[in-house]
């Protein structure tokens, strides 16, 4: 969900800068930085951002700027300024501090409303209107860039699922191996204590089947390839399945260290080493899933 993008546009005297930025995050999280003219359109820029951008911690920043004078020039607000300074003297006062009413006038002067572009209706309009265009491009040029680094991330996702297909098939393979192994190793000790006097041919039986059955990997390669399948599904024709994504790779982890848990065999054992490398390298890009 890495992604930048920025774009500035200058109409008739005015000049706007957008900036977008957008990083990690399991949700929506959006901060919206606004010039104090245009602060009552945050909402309708909230919602250009969230028709878009569906997750991420997202940074919204947009500069205006005023290139001519005509476009520049300011009125000022006689009633408020007289109402702060007025207020503020008399509270100052209070204080055992001297005050400088100078100091004191500059600061009201910076305050919202005391001074205000004294620009009409119709630039109030074009003011908006660029405002809207530039925030529109510099958000899709964000989400350009989320698409080309997703792009590139699903390439890199895919090898590492490919890989740990490719190390099933190893387990696979190794599987009947172990199985005789452990048949052979149960005859030996079966000859050892057959000829015991306190032998019990049917307990014995139904200790090796109990023992054989927690071995046994059979469902958790079936079931691995499943989830393998389904995970390469998901990326290749669904859109926004980040989350969807993140629980299908819970559940290979699952099947993985399962396999490993029942595995006793030496070489299986270090391909599911290898598995979960592969896996932990899916989850380390988890958050950039859409």
């Amino acid at each position: 969900m890495t992604g930048f993008g920025a774009v500035n546009i200058e109409e008739q005297g005015i000049s706007v800068r957008v900036e977008v930025k957008s990083l990690n995050s399991k949700t929506l999280d959006l901060n919206v930085r606004l010039p104090r003219q245009i602060q009552d359109k945050e909402f309708e820029i909230r919602n250009m951002v969230s028709r878009v951008l569906d997750r991420g911690k997202v940074l919204l920043h947009v500069e205006l700027e005023y290139m001519s004078k005509a476009s520049s020039a300011s009125q000022l607000n006689s009633e408020l300024l007289h109402h702060h300074f007025s207020t503020l003297l008399e509270e100052t006062r209070k204080f055992p501090v001297e005050i400088d009413s100078s100091h004191l006038l500059q600061s009201i002067l910076r305050m919202p409303e005391v001074m205000s572009p004294s620009n009409g209706r119709e630039n109030r309009e074009l003011e908006w209107q660029l405002v809207q265009s530039t925030c529109e491009k510099a958000i899709a040029a964000c989400d350009d860039f989320r698409k080309l680094e997703g792009s590139s991330l699903a390439g890199k996702v895919k090898g590492y699922i490919e890989n740990i297909n490719n190390l099933l098939s190893e387990v696979i393979v190794m599987d009947p191996e172990r199985n005789d192994n452990v048949r052979q190793r149960l005859q030996e000790k079966l000859a050892s204590i057959s000829s015991e006097n306190s032998f019990d041919q049917n307990r014995f039986e139904q200790e090796m089947i109990y023992y054989l059955e927690k071995m046994d990997i059979s469902e958790e390669k079936i079931r691995l390839s499943s989830h393998i399948d389904h995970f390469l599904e998901v990326m290749q024709k669904e859109e926004n399945a980040g989350r969807k994504l993140g629980f299908i790779a819970q559940e290979i982890g699952r099947e993985i260290n399962t396999i490993g848990s029942k595995a006793n065999h030496a070489g299986i054992q270090k391909t599911v080493v290898l598995m979960k490398d592969d896996l932990e390298k899916i989850k380390e890009q988890g958050l950039n899933f859409l």
